[in-house]
């Protein structure tokens, strides 16, 4: 399993053994956030940890009240706090990681995701065996017969991700975040309790909005403390829009040492933007042209992607492996990330975004209908299922995307605009924004100030409305710096500080220019000409090779007609028909080779 997840590089490892074969924990890591053996242990508990603990300090005090004697580090600080607590620890600890115990007294193993599910933490377990990895793949090392899970395809094909904690292999699944996972070793029961819920951040406190947005202030200012927290080198990748222009500013005003890396092709409003935004903040900075030549091996680009995220990730251009280049060439050992900045601008946060029928409807039973409709960017109508063979389309009746998007909002008894944000934050942050996290992790850690417990806290405690627009991003960056406010955003051509009607009209001139492409205005990326033509040639190489049909999942006729219908789409300006879908059967097909 760590021979899996060995890449080479700037990663190494750690293992423990049980000296009688009886079990074994290990991790594969960068050195950077918790560069000391993670492996704590007394006579009778083994503790893994993985990730960052933002209240150890606090931890420490709470155990000097139990007299214990002091410990240094993450892992061993959990497992003096589970000696004294059990697994009701894991309420106690607040930050982003994963972590393992193993139990020798009482013969048991047990796992531990934060409350966001911030790393990826697969399980299975069969009668002689209980296996996890932070990597599905590493995972498998040790499954009999793995095989592909037709509810996660399913979902991927609905809505580009698989929802709850389904993985693409069949019986293996995700550890839910919040989630204490227990296996007992002597009658080979496994129990899963939640020792938090994201319902209760949606608790409305009756603060007044001026106290709302001043609770937001403090609550970034902390985020922020702990997202610079330690002695390393910091990246961000500058974009130019609000989420990484509020960390900016941030890091502008503690005089953080910053690299920071734009991405695009050449002329495109973010290179422009950036290059004035990292000016103004001193940065060290650095253009990474996305231009033909990147997409000459595209093959080895979408099989290294497939493989850093589990096979469940869509990308939208393959942008993220030209980063994860520039990353590799950088000094920054944790880079900065805005995800979870849409949930303080909901509207923004496609593709669960608000918008004005969301935010008239007043039940569940309009919420999913509508939110079902409007999830079609994968798959249009029948294109999917006309793709796959008779067996397989009977396997996909029995998975239902509706069940799926029902059971991940269950009982929650929030308004569709809280809903929006709850699944943003339960399912596409999980299963979306942290395998993305994935391919950067390979290279550089990963910290998201956004994602902050607390900061989120302090963001969903206020009516849906105050969190609608770009207020909150505008407060906060003039609370750090207020020339920051004066330079446009990319996506209005407005001024970041612009009220909504400077917004609507700069909006009009920007998608105009945007059209036109003139330089300093284009799109970061473009999907049209060469980008497609390189994706259907791949298609080609990959769902129509021999190996791939025998497998019996896709018909062939159907492959050949989509790909037709997608080259004579494609030879129309603007449309991008089938690319989504093509590239997630693409997916499937190389995650099933990588899994055998």
């Amino acid at each position: 399993m760590l021979k899996a997840m060995e890449r080479g590089g700037r990663l190494r490892s750690e293992s423990r053994t049980d000296a009688l074969g009886r079990w074994a924990i290990g991790r594969v890591h960068l050195g950077v956030l918790q560069p000391a053996a993670q492996l704590a242990q007394d006579s009778s508990v083994h503790v893994l940890f993985h990730g960052d603990l933002d209240n150890e300090a606090e931890l420490r005090t709470t155990l000097a009240e139990f007299r214990v004697p002091p410990v240094s580090g993450a892992a061993a600080t959990i497992g003096a706090l589970y000696r004294i607590k059990g697994s009701r620890a894991a309420a106690d600890l607040k930050g982003s990681f994963c972590a393992a115990i193993v139990d020798n007294q009482a013969g048991q193993i047990v796992l531990v995701t934060d409350r966001l599910g911030s790393y990826p933490l697969y399980w299975f377990y069969l009668a002689d065996r209980f296996v996890f990895a932070s990597e599905l793949r590493a995972a498998l090392r040790a499954h009999p017969s793995p095989s592909l899970n037709p509810q996660a395809v399913a979902d991927l094909l609905k809505f580009a991700f698989p929802m709850g904690d389904k993985t693409l292999a069949s019986g293996v699944d995700l550890v839910p975040a919040a989630s204490i996972v227990t296996y007992t070793v002597s009658t080979g029961a496994v129990t899963m309790k939640k020792y938090a819920s994201l319902a209760d951040l949606f608790q409305p406190t009756g603060i007044g909005e001026a106290d709302y947005f001043e609770s937001i202030k403090a609550a970034f200012s902390q985020s922020m403390s702990r997202a610079t927290a330690g002695d390393h080198r910091y990246g961000l990748s500058l974009s130019g829009g609000l989420d990484t222009r509020v960390m900016l500013s941030a890091l502008d005003r503690l005089q953080c040492p910053l690299s920071t890396f734009t991405l695009g092709g050449r002329g495109c409003a973010d290179e422009v933007i950036a290059d004035e935004l990292s000016r103004m903040a001193h940065t060290k900075h650095r253009f990474v042209a996305l231009d033909h030549q990147y997409l000459d091996d595209l093959y080895s680009t979408v099989d290294r992607m497939v493989a850093l995220t589990d096979g469940m990730y869509v990308s939208h251009g393959f942008t993220e492996m030209l980063a994860l280049q520039g990353f590799e060439q950088s000094d920054c050992s944790v880079l900065l990330r805005g995800h979870a900045g849409e949930l303080a601008k909901a509207s923004t946060a496609w593709p669960l975004h608000t918008d004005a029928r969301i935010n008239a409807m007043t039940s569940k039973s309009q919420f999913i209908p509508y939110m079902l409709a409007r999830l079609t960017h994968v798959s249009r109508g029948n294109a999917a299922r006309d793709v796959f063979t008779d067996q397989w389309v009977r396997a996909l009746d029995g998975a239902d995307p509706q069940a799926s998007l029902e059971a991940a909002i269950g009982d929650v008894d929030l308004p569709p605009a809280d809903l929006c944000s709850y699944i943003y934050l339960k399912e596409y942050h999980r299963r979306v924004t942290v395998p993305s996290l994935e391919i950067f992790r390979n290279v550089t850690e990963v910290r998201m100030p956004f994602a902050d417990i607390d900061f989120v806290r302090s963001v969903l405690q206020g009516p849906a409305r105050w969190r609608d627009g770009v207020r909150i991003h505008q407060a906060l960056i003039a609370a750090n710096g207020k020339k920051y406010l004066r330079v446009r955003n990319p996506n209005t051509g407005a001024p970041a500080g612009a009220g909504p009607l400077q917004e609507a009209i700069f909006d009009k001139l920007n998608s105009a220019l945007r059209r036109l492409n003139v330089y300093g205005y284009r799109h970061y990326h473009s999907f049209d000409g060469w980008m497609r033509d390189t994706l259907l040639e791949l298609v080609d190489k990959v769902l129509l090779d021999r190996a791939t049909l025998a497998r019996g999942v896709f018909r062939e006729t159907a492959l050949h007609d989509l790909v037709a219908r997608a080259r004579e789409h494609g030879a129309r300006k603007g449309a991008t028909h089938h690319d989504d879908l093509l590239q997630a059967l693409v997916t499937i097909e190389l995650w099933q080779r990588q899994a055998a």
